[in-house]
């Protein structure tokens, strides 16, 4: 339903949707259109020494995480919605928390406290085991361990919804007629559940591959790294906009997959019984406890425990007050940015229901959310730079491409996906019948929405700004990249102390991220209940 009735026709309206939406995807069409060009010899040592181990080492981690993320994803969810055992209640909103993790900080303390100085390492000499025998964490496989516990939220959250919306009608008719509990589930109850799997793989595989932090920490090559690299150790930005366009293909492969398969399932009736859940054992629930226990110490508890270890004892004095400003300020302006154009993109949408442009170009506004944090720096630095020699001495003095303008838009294209989502089911608060009252009684458009409209959407935009400003303040390649000199915000403080080994001083500036990703992870999580 629209807010209100519009009988004119909508150009003006399909006007500035289509038109925000092209400025938001223009850096990267013009990526696209011109990728610029590279010395030969540059290229050919790429190609025979870095760009096929990047290659490798990024399919087999997308392999690796995306396996290990639906094994818990899945296996998890279906546990605590489908069986009853100690601390089901706890786990299961407990098991959402690994998202308020950036990947690079769980990356960070993992490394750290797999060193060879380290106490586990230590311990694990003093009991006499062959040093050799230690787990070596810097590895595909640690990378794996790492990221799947980064990431596993994403299919368990959307697995755990899919399961109590459809409950338990088809697994319990096929148990009546013969299956086993396993047959049951891999032939009923994934099939029915594909489109929900298949999603948070999605997302997994999309993080995954825009990961530039966790990997560089882990000590692997995959392709976003080596798009960073190209820029800052090669010095050539045509080469890194050119391996841009090479991790843009690669993210258009996974969109299309995911999609291509959703596609060929069909979309589900609603189930008229509940999920009935069925009581585990002494030995079963006390195993089922345990294995939700171990994710739950290894993606959090573990990881809380160690930062607050390397805490300094004078927090009030080491707080890194500089990098929170600036965190604050780039965060802030991105997240205003992006509600504010994602409430009017929105509220178009919303007004004009059934206009497809203004569908498409709303749409479209979002897509940079799958596109990887250094990606969206090259489009916007090459386009911005583009500009820049196209209105020649004219733009000197704006700083288009090395102000803060360039950090913040593509700060903006990258999670604008984030701020129409989070408009969007705001204005879903706000019913016509509440503004055509308000008008009933005499108020202009103005009084309208500040007496009836700002009061309803309050919540929803606060949330919005929150949701933005935490994607904001959590983003690593882009803010390494653009951001402007002298400007620092927690992440690159985290980056840059983490590359030279100084674990205690990353401590409080990684506990703050964390802290403050806790919120809209716990407000989501309570949400969706």
């Amino acid at each position: 339903m629209a807010l209100s009735p519009s009988p004119a026709t909508p150009w003006l309206s399909r006007g500035a949707v289509l038109g925000a939406a092209f400025v938001l995807c223009a850096p990267l069409l013009f990526l696209a259109a011109v990728p610029g060009e590279v010395p030969e010899g540059l290229w050919a040592h790429l190609r025979e020494v870095l760009l096929p181990r990047a290659l490798v080492q990024t399919l087999l981690l997308l392999a690796g995480v995306g396996a290990s993320t639906l094994v818990l994803g899945i296996g998890l969810a279906w546990l605590v919605v489908r069986h009853e055992f100690p601390g089901r209640r706890l786990f299961e909103w407990a098991l959402a928390l690994p998202l308020a993790f950036p990947a690079y900080v769980l990356a960070y303390v993992y490394v750290a406290g797999f060193a060879y100085s380290g106490a586990l390492a230590t311990a694990w000499r003093g009991l006499g085991l062959p040093a050799a025998w230690f787990p070596e964490i810097r590895s595909l496989g640690g990378a794996v361990l790492v990221l799947g516990l980064a990431f596993f939220p994403y299919v368990y959250l959307m697995m755990r919804a899919m399961l109590l919306r459809q409950g338990s009608a088809a697994f319990d008719a096929a148990r009546l007629l013969g299956a086993s509990p396993a047959r049951a589930f891999l032939r009923v109850v994934l099939p029915a559940t594909r489109a929900a799997w298949l999603g948070g793989l999605g997302l997994v595989l999309l993080e995954t591959l825009a990961d530039f932090g966790a990997v560089r920490l882990l000590g692997l090559t995959t392709l976003t790294p080596l798009v960073i690299q190209s820029w800052t150790a090669l010095k050539s930005l045509a080469l890194a906009a050119q391996l841009a366009l090479l991790v843009l293909l690669g993210v258009m492969v996974v969109l299309a997959l995911g999609h291509w398969l959703r596609g060929r399932e069909g979309i589900a009736g609603p189930e008229l019984r509940a999920p009935r859940r069925q009581a585990l054992g002494p030995v079963a629930g006390a195993l089922a406890a345990m294995a939700c226990g171990l994710v739950l110490l290894l993606g959090v508890l573990w990881p809380i425990g160690q930062l607050l270890a390397w805490m300094p004892p004078g927090v009030l004095d080491a707080l890194p007050w500089a990098a929170m400003r600036g965190t604050l300020a780039i965060a802030g302006l991105a997240a205003l940015v992006a509600v504010a154009l994602g409430l009017l993109l929105s509220a178009l949408r919303r007004r004009h229901p059934q206009d497809r442009w203004i569908a498409a170009g709303h749409f479209a506004a979002g897509l940079g959310y799958a596109v990887p944090g250094a990606v969206m720096a090259v489009a916007v630095f090459w386009c911005l730079l583009a500009i820049e020699r196209l209105l020649g001495p004219a733009a000197s003095g704006l700083g288009l491409s090395t102000g803060l303008f360039a950090l913040v838009a593509a700060l903006v294209m990258r999670f604008q996906r984030v701020g129409l989502s989070a408009t969007n089911a705001a204005l879903a608060t706000l019913r016509p019948s509440l503004m055509q009252g308000a008008a009933t009684l005499g108020h202009g458009r103005l009084s309208r929405w500040w007496r009836v409209g700002l009061p309803v959407l309050r919540p929803g935009l606060l949330t919005a700004l929150l949701l933005v400003f935490v994607e904001a303040m959590k983003e690593l390649p882009a803010t390494l990249m653009l951001r402007p000199f002298g400007w620092d915000t927690l992440a690159v403080g985290v980056y840059n102390a983490t590359a030279e080994g100084l674990w205690a001083q990353a401590a409080l500036p990684a506990l703050l991220l964390v802290f403050v990703g806790l919120v809209p992870v716990l407000l989501l999580f309570r949400g969706g209940r």
